[in-house]
C-alpha cells in the first residue's frame, strides 16, 4: 500500500465528525492493505512501532528536533518552521505547507510505501551512540524528501506523538472488526485477546490472515504481559456490597507499585502497570519468587512496596519511585529494601486460571506462594456486613495503608484483563477529604510564577484522557498547596517536555504560558467535581458544559507508574460526577 493512501484516509478520519464514520473509513483503509502490512498501519496509527513490553527503541522525536529536519527537508530556516508551527499550531501542518511552498514537493524521487515508512521510523529510532541525532534527523529528512505535502504532515505527527485522528484502541478494535468480520459482533473476542497478548498489531495481523477463530485461539502465557484488571470506585460500604453482589474479599490497599511477575523456570520478568520491564530495578524481587514461589511456570500480580530497614515499617510510594529513578541499583538494595505483597494469579504450571473465581485464585496461591516477613498474601477478609466493611477500612487506614480494595467472590468474579469493573472496588482515604477518590491527571501546561515564584510555575493545567477522542481535555489549574521543593520538581521534571504550541491532543479554552507534551501523570486531590464553562472535559456528552475538579491540591504523588493514557479518564469522571450529583439529590 502507498504511505499516500494510509495519509489520505487519516486526513478522511480526522476531517469527520462522528466516531461510528471515523471507524468505518478507518476500516475500509484496513480492509484494502495487504495482510502483511495491517499490523504496521495500527503500528504507524497508535503511534507505537513496538509494544512497550517487548523493550524496543521507539521513535519519539522532540519538537526542537522535529523542527531541524523540517527546516532540512523543506530547504528553508528553523526560524521559518517556528514561524509556521506558531500559526497553524502543529509541526505536521507545518511541515505540508513548507514542502507544498519548496521547489522540493514536485522532485520527490519515488512512491514511498506504508512498509518503507515503517522501516526508516524504525532504523531511526534504534540508531544510538555517539552522533544518533544526526543520524536520526538524516533519516528522517531522506522520508522526508521522497514524501508529498499530505505524507510530510503525518510522518510529523507520527514521530512527534500527535497523529490526532481522535480514533483511541477501541476505536481500531472496532474497525479491525468491521473489516474482517464484517460486523461489531467479534469486538469483544478481539479485545480480549489484545488484553492478554497486550500486542494490538499482531492481534491485527493475526486477524487479517487467520480470521477470528486463531484470535479466540490467543490464551495467557509467560512471559507475555496482561492488561492489568483495575478497580471501580466508591464511597458507601453498603452501595460497596450491593454493587459487588452480596459478599466481598477486602484487601488492604498498599502504596506501592503493582508489578506483574512472570516465572518460568529460573527466568523471572517483571512488568509494570505501563507494561515495561522493571526486572533490572528490582533484582531483589526477582530473588524472593525464585525463593518462595513454588511453581514451573506461573504470572502473579502483586504490590511492590518500600520498607524501613530499621523499623520494618511500610515507607511511601514515592521512595520507590526514586528507587526505581537511581542508576546504582545495588547500593539502593540496602537503602530500600522491599517486601512483596501478592493479591492474584493468572496463570499456573501451564494453565490460565483468570477464569477461576476470585476465592478459588486466592486458595491456589497459598498453596504455592511460601509466606515470610518479605513475601505475603495481601491481608483480606470476607464480610457482607457495611459496618464491617467500614472497620476494616478504617483499621487499614490506622496501619497506614491507602485504604481497601473489595472484590466480589460469586462464580462469575473472573479475573477480567484490561477492565475496569465492579468485580473489584476501591475504598481510600480520600473519601474523607471530598473527593470520593483522588484522580490521576496529566500536565499539559502551566503558568508562570510571579514574586517568590518567578522563575519556576505558579500553576499547573491538567487534564484527564478521553479514551473515545485520544485527547486530553483540561479539568482544573493547580495553583496553591505547593512547597517550595515541589515548585523545583516540577520545573526541572517538565522543563524537557515543553513545546512551542499547544499539543494537537490537548483540548483547552484556557491559554498557558508554556505547553508541555502530555507525559508527566500526578495524582490530586479536590473538593467536588463541577459544572464547568472553561474546561472541555466531558463536554460532548454533558449538556451544561464540561467537567472541573473544584480546589485541586497536588498531593506530592507523581504516578512515574502510569502512562498518560492510564490516567483518570473522562468517562470516570463523568461516572463520579453523576454519582456525586445523585446522592446531593
Amino acid at each position: 500500500m502507498l504511505y499516500e493512501t494510509l495519509a489520505e484516509a487519516y486526513d478522511a478520519v480526522e476531517t469527520t465528525g462522528g466516531s461510528l464514520e471515523k471507524t468505518r473509513l478507518f476500516s475500509e483503509i484496513l480492509e484494502n492493505a495487504d495482510p502483511a502490512e495491517v499490523a504496521q498501519i495500527i503500528a504507524l496509527t497508535i503511534g507505537k512501532l513496538h509494544p512497550d513490553w517487548k523493550g524496543e527503541p521507539e521513535i519519539g522525536v522532540a519538537e526542537k528536533m522535529a523542527i531541524q529536519v523540517v527546516a532540512s527537508a523543506a530547504s528553508v530556516t528553523e526560524s521559518e518552521v517556528l514561524r509556521k508551527l506558531r500559526k497553524t499550531g502543529d509541526i505536521g501542518s507545518a511541515a505540508e505547507l513548507l514542502l507544498q511552498e519548496s521547489a522540493q514537493a514536485s522532485l520527490f524521487a519515488e512512491d514511498l510505501t506504508v512498509s518503507f515508512v515503517y522501516d526508516v521510523l524504525d532504523q531511526a529510532a534504534k540508531v544510538t551512540g555517539s552522533g544518533s541525532n544526526k543520524t536520526k534527523i538524516s533519516k528522517l529528512v531522506g522520508l522526508l524528501t521522497d514524501a508529498k505535502p499530505i505524507e510530510a504532515r503525518y510522518i510529523l505527527r507520527t514521530v512527534t506523538g500527535s497523529l490526532r485522528l481522535g480514533l483511541g484502541h477501541m476505536g481500531i478494535i472496532d474497525a479491525l472488526a468491521i473489516a474482517f468480520t464484517k460486523g461489531k459482533d467479534t469486538r469483544s473476542d478481539i479485545e480480549a485477546a489484545f488484553n492478554v497478548c497486550s500486542d494490538l498489531g499482531r492481534v491485527a495481523a493475526l486477524l487479517a490472515t487467520d480470521g477470528i477463530k486463531a484470535i479466540r485461539a490467543i490464551k495467557t502465557s509467560v512471559g507475555i504481559p496482561i492488561r492489568m484488571m483495575a478497580a471501580k470506585k466508591l464511597s458507601r460500604p453498603e452501595e460497596i456490597i450491593e454493587k459487588a453482589g452480596g459478599r466481598v474479599l477486602v484487601e488492604n490497599k498498599y502504596d506501592g507499585e503493582r508489578v506483574q511477575v512472570h516465572k518460568n523456570g529460573k527466568d523471572v520478568t517483571l512488568y509494570s502497570r505501563r507494561q515495561e520491564v522493571i526486572t533490572a530495578q528490582y533484582p531483589d524481587v526477582v530473588d524472593l519468587v525464585l525463593r518462595h514461589v513454588n511453581a514451573k511456570t506461573c504470572v502473579l500480580e502483586g504490590e511492590c512496596v518500600a520498607i524501613d530497614p530499621s523499623t520494618g515499617k511500610m515507607r511511601p510510594f514515592q521512595e520507590l519511585m526514586r528507587r526505581r529513578r537511581k542508576t546504582d541499583i545495588k547500593a539502593t538494595l540496602a537503602e530500600v529494601p522491599i517486601a512483596l505483597f501478592f493479591f492474584d494469579i493468572l496463570f499456573a504450571n501451564g494453565e490460565d486460571v483468570t477464569s477461576l473465581p476470585m476465592l478459588k485464585r486466592r486458595e491456589l496461591m497459598k498453596k504455592i506462594i511460601e509466606t515470610t516477613d518479605r513475601v505475603q498474601l495481601t491481608k483480606a477478609e470476607i464480610t457482607d456486613d457495611p459496618e464491617k466493611l467500614q472497620t476494616i477500612f478504617e483499621d487499614a487506614l490506622e496501619s497506614g495503608h491507602e485504604g481497601v480494595i473489595a472484590k466480589a467472590t460469586h462464580k462469575d468474579s473472573t479475573y477480567q484483563a484490561g477492565s475496569r469493573s465492579w468485580l473489584w472496588i476501591k475504598l481510600k482515604a480520600s473519601y474523607t477529604e471530598g473527593l470520593a477518590d483522588s484522580v490521576d491527571l496529566v500536565i499539559v501546561g502551566a503558568v508562570h510564577g510571579r514574586g517568590k515564584r518567578t522563575g519556576l510555575y505558579g500553576a499547573i493545567l491538567a487534564s484527564a484522557y478521553d479514551v473515545d477522542s485520544d485527547t486530553y481535555p483540561t479539568v482544573c489549574k493547580i495553583g496553591t498547596g505547593f512547597t517550595d521543593e515541589m515548585l523545583v520538581e516540577f520545573k526541572q521534571r517538565l522543563e524537557k517536555h515543553k513545546l512551542e504550541q499547544k499539543n494537537p491532543k490537548v483540548v483547552s479554552d484556557i491559554e498557558a504560558d508554556v505547553w508541555f507534551e502530555p507525559v508527566e501523570v500526578i495524582e490530586v486531590l479536590g473538593d467536588e467535581i463541577t459544572l464547568s464553562p472553561t474546561h472541555p472535559a466531558g463536554r460532548s456528552v454533558l449538556r451544561d458544559g464540561g467537567l472541573a475538579i473544584r480546589f485541586p491540591r497536588f498531593t506530592g504523588r507523581w504516578r512515574d507508574d502510569k502512562d498518560p493514557t492510564q490516567s483518570t479518564t473522562v468517562e470516570e469522571l463523568i461516572e463520579a460526577f453523576e454519582r456525586q450529583r445523585g446522592i446531593s439529590e
